[in-house]
C-alpha cells in the first residue's frame, strides 16, 4: 500500500512564502504574473508563472488570495528573488512584498479519495480560513494545511493519519503529472512543453512579462517534445537514457512504484500525429515501459478563445 496514493497520509513540505499586501496588490500581481488575478476574491487559489520577456520561468507557484493579502507559495530557492522583483517594480503602487516563509508551514494531505477535513471547501483550487490558518483544496481532492507552525502542528496531530516521507510525495507528484522546480521547470524548457498552460496560464488577460512568447507558441508553434507520465517495469535511475520509437527522450523525475517505477519524461513528438513515436511504448535503458498520460492533457484552458473558461 503506497501512502498518499493507496492510503491517506500527510507529508510536511518545504515552501517559500511571499506575502503581498497593499491596496493595489491584485492589480499589481495581475500585471506581472501569468494568471488572471485582478478580480480574484478571498478564497481563490491559482497556480502561476513569473516569466521573463522570453518566456523563461523565474518562479512558479500557487497564489492564495486572502482577505488581507495574497500569499505566493513558491520553491524556497526563488522566494528571495521573487520578493525582490515584486518590490522593485511597484512604482507608485500601494504594494508590499515580503518573505514570510519563517512564519508559515505547509502540510499536504492526500489519498485515493477526496480528503474530508473541517474547514475544507469542496470546490477544487479554493481556500478557507480556519482558526489561525488556511485549508486549501487542491485540484485532485487533497487538502493543504497552511498557517503558523503551531496551528499546522495541532491540525496535523488531529488528522489520525500516518506521516508520509519525501519519496512518497515524489511518487504522488509524478503520478499526478505535477512538474517541480529544478526537476521539470529548468532553463531551456518552455511552459508549453511541460503542460503548464491549463494550470498556470490565462490566455485572455492583459500584458505581462513573457505573454508574447506564450501566445506565439500557443497560436503558431508546433511542439517538438512534451512532458508525459511514464510507467516502467523495473527500477530506473534519473540519469537512465530513455527512448520512444528509437528517438531520445529525457527522464526528469523518477520514483519507485511497486515492482517498477513511475517517471516524468520529456518525449519527442511525431510531427504528423503530435504523439510520441512508438505507439506509447518506451524504453529506459533495458527496462520497458509505456506512456500513461501527457501532462496537462484534458484539462480546460482558462481564457482559450475556442471556448474554455
Amino acid at each position: 500500500m503506497a501512502l498518499l496514493i493507496d492510503e491517506p497520509a500527510w507529508v510536511p513540505r518545504e515552501v517559500g512564502v511571499v506575502r503581498v499586501t497593499g491596496h493595489d496588490r491584485l492589480h499589481y500581481l495581475h500585471q506581472l504574473l501569468s494568471q488572471h488575478l485582478e478580480q480574484a476574491e478571498p478564497g481563490d487559489v491559482a497556480d502561476f508563472l513569473y516569466l521573463d520577456a522570453k518566456g523563461v520561468a523565474h518562479a512558479a507557484g500557487r497564489a492564495v488570495v486572502h482577505a488581507e493579502a495574497v500569499l505566493l507559495l513558491v520553491p524556497p530557492a526563488v522566494v528571495e528573488s521573487l520578493a525582490g522583483a515584486l518590490e522593485q517594480f511597484k512604482f507608485l503602487m500601494d504594494v508590499k512584498a515580503e518573505d514570510a516563509s519563517a512564519e508559515i508551514d505547509l502540510v499536504s494531505v492526500r489519498g485515493p479519495e477526496p480528503i474530508t477535513q473541517p474547514g475544507a471547501r469542496d470546490e477544487p483550487m479554493t481556500a478557507a480560513p480556519h482558526g489561525d490558518g488556511l485549508v486549501l483544496r487542491d485540484r485532485w481532492g487533497g487538502i493543504d494545511l497552511l498557517g503558523s507552525p503551531a496551528w499546522v502542528a495541532e491540525r496535523t496531530a488531529g488528522l489520525g493519519l500516518p506521516r508520509a516521507e519525501p519519496e512518497d510525495w515524489q511518487r504522488w507528484r509524478i503520478l499526478h503529472g505535477e512538474p517541480d522546480w529544478h526537476h521539470e521547470l529548468a532553463t531551456g524548457r518552455r511552459p508549453q512543453e511541460l503542460g503548464l498552460l491549463p494550470t498556470h496560464v490565462h490566455l485572455r488577460k492583459g500584458c505581462y512579462p513573457g505573454q508574447e512568447s506564450i501566445a506565439k507558441m500557443h497560436n503558431l508553434g508546433r511542439l517538438r517534445r512534451a512532458l508525459h507520465v511514464v510507467e516502467l517495469d523495473g527500477p530506473v535511475g534519473a540519469d537512465t537514457p530513455l527512448t520512444a520509437g528509437e528517438k531520445a527522450g529525457e527522464v526528469t523525475s523518477v520514483a519507485r512504484h511497486g515492482e517498477g517505477s513511475v517517471a516524468l519524461a520529456l518525449l519527442p513528438l511525431d510531427r504528423t500525429t503530435g504523439e510520441p513515436p512508438g505507439g506509447g511504448e518506451v524504453w529506459a535503458g533495458s527496462v520497458p515501459g509505456r506512456v500513461r498520460a501527457r501532462v496537462g492533457a484534458g484539462l480546460p484552458q482558462p481564457g482559450d478563445p475556442a471556448g474554455a473558461a
